[in-house]
């Protein structure tokens, strides 16, 4: 009697479990029912068969969970024949854990993308019994991933076209200045020659102001020779090779510093800074920094006290090397044509020049993977940085 009690307590408790499984039962098969996504459970043991299939099949293969529970190999044969060694490979390594896109042929023969997810289903004695999935459409996903592939195709070859027009018509300009470069030599030597044999017929008997007609004929072929060079040097700069080695940069600065003092009759201060040794062409770059310590030389010439500094840091965590000057400067809105050809920031009478120098630069610093680029104010002298 005294046991009654207690066993009707027992009763109630494994009730209120039960009306607790069937309830959780229930909510997720409403979940699952309601799913978008297939939904099923396939038994191994004792026959291979489905168990559970959610109405999403039918939006998704055309096949009906009652086409599914009466047919154990339809899982398999809706699989598209080219994918289905993927499905057996699966199978066969118990690769449960990862994703698998399949293609899926539907019940009226169009064909479906899906992504499945597979769970093992293991008994006490540790032998698979079950497979649990998911399994969802990603036809769409499909079609946007390959009109993509598409469109990048598209434009890769778009990309390709213009930049080999680009190629074609950088040699074409290339070979047209090196051309008329080399065109242009043969009268300026007849002019010069000419001008010679007239001094020459004069000689002794010409009067002041023939005298200023030749001095003036035989500055502007100096000077369009000047021009001529550094055409050829541009036009050439883009065709020669690279030839790499470790350019020491604190011997190349302090020879070009000794070149360009010997030639001209300079009065300035030169600052030198610790300088890298760097991989690069150094026959290319001594050009390049001949040509802007020549310009800062030339542009702070003006000064009482010209000083001239040449020093090197890091920048995100890439080698800078630097050319700063006390001079003249420039204003910051010409910047844009700073490194373009003939394109001049100061007048030709204070401060003569080509105008192709710093287009040099830039075109050397370029074919070395790294930029050139420079910071000023009109008085406030002028600093170039190159990143190498």
């Amino acid at each position: 009697m005294s046991s009654e009690p207690g066993n009707s307590q027992e009763i109630t408790q494994m009730q209120q479990i039960a009306q607790k499984l069937k309830e959780s039962e229930e909510r997720f098969r409403r979940i699952a029912e309601n799913a978008q996504d297939l939904i099923y459970r396939y038994e191994l043991v004792p026959q291979p068969r489905f168990t559970y299939v959610n109405p999403a099949a039918t939006t998704i293969t055309g096949y009906t969970p009652q086409d599914h529970y009466a047919n154990p190999d339809l899982g398999f044969k809706i699989v598209h024949p080219d994918d289905r060694h993927i499905l057996q490979e699966l199978l066969e390594k118990k690769h449960f854990n990862e994703p698998v896109v399949l293609r899926w042929v539907k019940k009226d023969g169009t064909l479906v993308w899906t992504e499945q997810c597979n769970v093992p289903v293991y008994n006490e004695k540790g032998e698979l019994v079950a497979i649990e999935g998911v399994a969802r459409d990603i036809t769409l996903r499909k079609q946007y991933e390959e009109e993509i592939l598409k469109i990048n195709a598209e434009l890769e070859k778009k990309v390709q076209e213009r930049t080999a027009q680009l190629q074609e018509i950088n040699k074409e300009l290339e070979s047209f200045a090196y051309t008329v470069s080399h065109d242009l030599r043969a009268p300026l030597t007849a002019i010069a020659g000419f001008v010679t044999l007239l001094k020459q017929e004069l000689s002794g008997n010409i009067d002041t102001n023939s005298e200023s007609y030749i001095t003036a004929i035989t500055d502007s072929v100096k000077k369009m020779n000047k021009l001529i060079e550094d055409l050829l040097s541009f036009s050439r700069m883009s065709r020669s090779s690279m030839n790499y080695t470790r350019v020491d940069f604190a011997k190349m600065i302090e020879a070009i510093i000794q070149e360009i003092t010997l030639m001209q009759n300079i009065h300035t201060q030169f600052k030198i800074g610790t300088l890298p040794v760097i991989e690069g062409d150094e026959a290319m770059l001594r050009i390049a920094f001949t040509n802007l310590i020549s310009n800062a030389v030339k542009f702070s010439s003006k000064k009482e006290k010209p000083v001239v500094e040449i020093d090197s840091c890091k920048q995100n965590e890439k080698t800078v090397i630097y050319v700063k000057d006390n001079g003249v400067g420039f204003d910051p809105s010409l910047y844009d044509k700073l490194f373009k050809v003939f394109q001049r920031l100061h007048s030709e009478k204070d401060f003569p020049g080509t105008g192709i120098g710093l287009a040099l630069v830039r075109r050397i610093i370029l074919r070395h993977g790294g930029r050139v680029w420079a910071k000023s104010n009109p008085g406030e002298g002028a600093t170039f940085y190159v990143e190498l």
